[in-house]
């Protein structure tokens, strides 16, 4: 009797080892959800990319991935087709009739070397270049490319993921969100002050030395009754020994200019004179680039403070 219950016992632990090595497959041996094929970030519907302009040719990279929770096991090739009429859907639905509407490019300005993408076995992702001409583009219009997944080799195309604008924007190293911290004083009565403290967009334009910035008046933003920038603008170059070259955009009476860039700081020294309603003005004081911390902004501010106390302007 000793012995049955033994094997008895044997028995029933060897089937319980077989079951729980039939149920206890891995969860990463499976597909939990069916794979797809996307277009990474086109959910977000806009795909923001920066064309600099130091280059002849830039290269705008699409990412194309297929989900799932195992490792690709073979080779997905992926077809891109060109859309640019979902340029002009989004124009009609998401932007106002009176706005600035986003253009394609000109057939001229870019070029696709392949509408096809490999995404090979074992990768996660694999891009999709884009050569773009970035000094054939104006800064002040908007530019959009539209691609979308025209088939796959494998797997099907997501139904969500499969359309990408892509926002063409121009940079160069000096371009960005800025802040001044200066003053703007009459050349004739230097009592007659004002303190200019603001933030400055900086948009690069022309090449990739030389930035527009606005003087004192508010940006114009999208959809505003005025625009300065006619009247309030100028152009900063930065030379190849850092000093600086103002020169005015279209209408705003700059009369002289200079300074000196600290790329370490990433920030600007500066000072221009200017005529406005017959009087003639001077700004003086320092441009930098937007700090992501406390510390940066203490380190910036002790900066602007030594350049002050040795008598910089």
């Amino acid at each position: 009797m000793k012995m049955k219950k033994i094997l008895s016992i044997s028995l029933a632990a060897v089937a319980g080892l077989m079951m729980a090595s039939c149920s206890d497959e891995a969860p990463m041996d499976t597909d939990l959800y069916p794979q797809t094929v996307y277009i990474v970030g086109a959910h977000n519907r806009i795909i923001d990319a920066n064309l600099d302009l130091r280059y002849p040719v830039d290269t705008v990279n699409l990412s194309v991935s297929v989900s799932g929770n195992r490792i690709l096991d073979r080779d997905v090739k992926v077809t891109l087709a060109e859309c640019p009429e979902a340029i002009q859907y989004y124009n009609e639905r998401e932007v106002s009739a009176q706005a600035r509407q986003f253009r394609h490019l000109g057939d001229t300005v870019y070029s696709i070397p392949s509408n096809e993408v490999m995404v090979q076995a074992g990768e996660v992702y694999h891009t999709f270049p884009i050569y773009v001409n970035p000094q054939s583009l104006k800064c002040d219009s908007l530019y959009m490319l539209a691609f979308k997944i025209a088939g796959t080799s494998e797997f099907k195309a997501t139904k969500t993921d499969t359309v990408a604008l892509v926002n063409l924007h121009l940079s160069n190293p000096y371009s960005g969100q800025y802040y001044m911290n200066g003053v703007i004083k009459a050349v004739d009565n230097p009592n007659d002050s004002l303190v200019y403290v603001m933030p400055r967009k900086l948009v690069a334009t022309d090449d990739g030395q030389t930035v527009r910035m606005f003087h004192y008046n508010n940006e114009w933003q999208e959809g505003a009754m005025n625009d300065y920038r006619p009247t309030s603008t100028f152009k900063i170059t930065v030379n190849p020994d850092q000093t600086l070259k103002l020169t005015s955009w279209d209408k705003f009476d700059l009369q002289d200019g200079g300074g000196k860039y600290y790329p370490e700081m990433k920030a600007y020294a500066l000072w221009y004179t200017y005529r406005e309603r017959g009087k003639l003005w001077k700004t003086v004081g320092f441009l930098y680039k937007e700090r992501k911390n406390n510390t940066q902004q203490h380190e910036i501010n002790d900066w602007m403070e030594d350049m002050r106390a040795s008598g910089w302007q």
